[in-house]
């Protein structure tokens, strides 16, 4: 059972005030959003070993299968993302229809409820806003992942640009997922001001997206540093394949704390 503080990842993670679905963290549903992510951090770290210059110069299929890495990585990211977000409207859909089938209000989460004011439906479009801005970083990564293949070797620059684009949308997707965990309260659900102490009780989800957007900066810096002007040598491509791998262990932190959260910290419920 999931803990009763709320964990907003946004929804299916914020799971207090009553729940989107009956059974909102199914062990199926678990293990395919939190191995997917981690899928994704892992095989990031591998395709970013792939551009050291002494595996470059000892393996020839190095940038070829760094590419494939990223390939499979962004793909497992963005099958996640695609997750959160679709169960987040199954989730919203399935509680409208109850309502109006048992003629209720929901008084519990105010996101969960059918929004009648203004403030219930920004918060709506924020959330989903704030999902779709980590699925357009994730298709971002993949379009620019496919451009890494060597036989895409003159659209290199194309692909950098894309992976620059899609890491800032993921470090800022994250941003405002702490932002917004910050602004919601285990105590008052309708209070969404922005309070220290709310922090604390959503401490898990926020180490989960401070880890995933400290992973979109490393990439974005590495990636700004992949450009051609920056790799005339050795030590400038080093450089960039080891700022990479710095964002494929956080990445991989991210999806280790997910596995944490669904697998040992739920069954402690």
């Amino acid at each position: 059972m999931m803990s009763n503080n709320v964990n907003e990842r946004d929804i299916p993670a914020e799971d207090s005030h009553g729940n989107l679905l009956e059974a909102p963290y199914s062990i199926i549903w678990r293990i395919l959003h939190g191995i997917s992510y981690l899928i994704g951090g892992l095989t990031f770290i591998c395709g970013s070993s792939m551009y050291f210059t002494k595996v470059i110069a000892e393996y020839n299929q190095a940038l070829n299968a760094g590419a494939w890495f990223y390939i499979v990585g962004s793909a497992a990211f963005l099958i996640a993302d695609l997750q959160d977000w679709f169960y987040y409207r199954i989730g919203l859909c399935i509680i409208s229809k109850r309502q109006k089938e048992n003629n209720t209000v929901s008084n519990t989460n105010h996101v969960d409820k059918e929004p009648k004011t203004c403030s219930d439906r920004y918060r709506r479009i924020q959330i989903d806003l704030n999902y779709l801005g980590s699925i357009l970083g994730s298709i971002l990564y993949l379009a620019g992942s496919v451009l890494f293949l060597p036989k895409f070797s003159d659209d290199i620059i194309a692909g950098d640009v894309l992976f620059i684009t899609g890491s800032a949308a993921i470090y800022l997707s994250e941003a405002w997922k702490i932002y917004r965990l910050a602004c919601t309260s285990a105590v008052d659900p309708n209070d969404t001001h922005f309070h220290f102490q709310n922090i604390r009780h959503n401490l898990q989800a926020i180490f989960i997206s401070f880890f995933a957007g400290l992973g979109g900066v490393f990439y974005f810096v590495g990636t700004i540093l992949f450009l051609p002007q920056y790799t005339s040598t050795d030590f400038g491509e080093n450089r960039a394949a080891a700022l990479f791998l710095c964002g494929g262990i956080f990445f991989s932190l991210a999806g280790l704390l997910l596995q944490y959260r669904y697998f040992c910290r739920c069954n402690r419920k």
